[in-house]
């Protein structure tokens, strides 16, 4: 539960109230099978409802070529900040380093 509220802490300071309105942010799970995920989905859920914000969560199933996929997908939808739980910390560096990648002002 810490880190439900640390990433509520986390989305609140990092995000201005202004932009509120106008963003989606994503979530990239390793897996919506394991309770924990589950609820940090929910936690998740929860400060974007109360921000005003889009959220897609996005499951990767425990599968680093899915998380590639899925990290490419939320960028070219134009999501504004991308929270990832990694499925692999080592190949996580493939979907954060993706050359296509786009920076948003």
């Amino acid at each position: 539960m810490k880190k439900l509220t640390a990433l509520a802490v986390i989305l609140g300071a990092t995000l201005s109230a202004s932009a509120v309105a106008k963003y989606t942010i994503a979530l990239v799970v390793s897996t919506l099978n394991n309770p924990f995920f589950v609820s940090l989905k929910e936690g998740t859920q929860k400060e974007a409802d109360k921000l005003g914000y889009n959220l897609v969560v996005l499951d990767s199933q425990n599968n680093p070529a899915k998380e590639l996929a899925n990290v490419q997908d939320l960028t070219m939808r134009g999501a504004k900040l991308l929270l990832i739980n990694p499925t692999d910390s080592d190949a996580v560096g493939n979907a954060v380093r993706w050359p296509t990648r786009r920076t948003f002002q």
